[in-house]
Formats: C-alpha cells, sequence, structure tokens
C-alpha cells in the first residue's frame, strides 16, 4: 500500500514539474516603433529585465539611469497570465497581462493597481522596451 502511495506522490510531483516547465508559442516581434500594432503573441513567453538596457534608455531619455534595478523573470502566458520568479526556475501567477489599443500593455498585478506601459521592440522581437506614463523605461529581453 505504501508502495502506491509513494508511486502517485512522484507521479503528481513529475507531472506539476513538466507542466511547470511548459512554454506557449513564441511569436518574435519585428522591429516595431512607438505607436505600431502589436500583438498579443510577440509578448508571450519569457523575459528578463534587462539592466544595462534600461540605464542606457533612461540615460538617453534624460532620465536618471536605474543601476539598483533587481533582475526580475516574467513569463506572459497566452492566456492572458503574468507569472514572475526571482530565480528564472519557479514562476507563480503573479497577475494579468493585456493589450489595450495598438502598443499601450497594461500590468494588473493581483495586488495593487494597474500599470500601464508604450511597449515596442527592438533587436527583431529580442527586446521589448516598456516606456510609463512618467516617461521611464524598462527594458526586458527574451530569455527562453
Amino acid at each position: 500500500m505504501n508502495n502506491k502511495i509513494l508511486a502517485a506522490m512522484v507521479y503528481a510531483m513529475l507531472l506539476m514539474l513538466v507542466s511547470a516547465c511548459a512554454t506557449d508559442e513564441v511569436t518574435l516581434a519585428p522591429n516595431t516603433q512607438a505607436g505600431d500594432q502589436l500583438e498579443s503573441g510577440y509578448l508571450v513567453g519569457k523575459w528578463c529585465t534587462n539592466r544595462e538596457l534600461t540605464s542606457t534608455a533612461n540615460s538617453a531619455a534624460g532620465h536618471s539611469a536605474v543601476l539598483n534595478l533587481d533582475q526580475q523573470f516574467w513569463n506572459f502566458k497566452a492566456s492572458g497570465k503574468w507569472q514572475e520568479s526571482g530565480t528564472g526556475w519557479m514562476y507563480s501567477n503573479y497577475g494579468e497581462w493585456q493589450l489595450q489599443g495598438r502598443d499601450t500593455l497594461i500590468l494588473d498585478p493581483l495586488r495593487g493597481n494597474p500599470s500601464s506601459y508604450q511597449a515596442s521592440f527592438t533587436n527583431s522581437g529580442v527586446d521589448l522596451y516598456l516606456e510609463d506614463q512618467a516617461g521611464q523605461f524598462l527594458v526586458l529581453s527574451r530569455c527562453d
């Protein structure tokens, strides 16, 4: 009896691990400019904060460089779920995301208020530039 319970537990754990690692299909975005029509598929997949590009983009816009930006790993699911991880390995649900209009990304966390960003891509869809309402940039790079 104990062997059956142990086998069931191991099977359940393996199933959870495989389902956590499964990713949605990723569609690379073309180089887009602010205001270009974005498709939801462009954002699907795993993204990492890019401290160097964020710092450069903010400095070029006349803002202070963001040097204390923590490394974050985001996973935008095709279902509209937004997951976050501190390690890049185990992700947990953090909220929902959606595109609004041509190029506005809405991030709605489970706790707190939604944030909106103007989104555009460079480097053939590898880098995602997010500009908030105050003109500050957050740059994410694909980390699949």
